[in-house]
C-alpha cells in the first residue's frame, strides 16, 4: 500500500477540496453531492450523523435555508494519505448570509473511486 507525502496528499486533494467548497458556498446541491462517496456519512458532533450522499446533501440544504450563501475560508489545512484514501483536517470561517460568522474544525477522509477520490467520511464541529 503506498503512502503519500503531504505535499503528494496536498497536490491530490486540494484542487477537489476547493471545489466542492465553492460549491458548497453557492449552494449548488447537484455539484456538491458529485463529491460524496455513495456511502458516506457526515458527523455534527454532538448533534447527528447523516448517512448517504443524498441525505447529507438534503441535511445541508436545509441548513442552508436558515444560513444562507456562504464565503469560506479555510486555515490549518493538514493534508496525508496512505492506499486510496486521503485525509484532510482543519478549520473553516464561513460568513453567511443570513446568520453571520460561522467557526469549525473539521477532518475528511476521502476515498479513491475510478481515477478521483469522494468524501467518505466528513466529521465536523462548529466552534463558534
Amino acid at each position: 500500500m503506498a503512502s503519500f507525502t503531504a505535499q503528494q496528499a496536498e497536490a491530490a486533494l486540494k484542487p477537489q477540496l476547493l471545489k466542492y467548497i465553492h460549491a458548497l458556498d453557492n449552494l449548488d446541491w447537484t455539484t456538491a453531492e458529485s463529491y460524496f462517496h455513495q456511502d458516506a456519512v457526515l458527523v455534527f458532533k454532538d448533534k447527528e450523523a447523516t448517512y448517504g450522499s443524498k441525505a447529507i446533501i438534503e441535511s445541508m440544504s436545509k441548513f442552508s435555508e436558515v444560513s444562507g450563501k456562504t464565503v469560506t475560508s479555510l486555515s490549518g489545512m493538514k493534508y496525508e494519505g496512505t492506499g486510496d484514501y486521503l485525509i484532510v483536517t482543519g478549520s473553516m470561517v464561513s460568513e453567511t448570509e443570513k446568520i453571520g460568522i460561522m467557526k469549525a474544525k473539521f477532518i475528511q477522509v476521502w476515498k479513491k473511486e475510478g481515477e478521483r477520490h469522494l468524501i467518505l467520511h466528513d466529521h465536523f464541529e462548529i466552534t463558534a
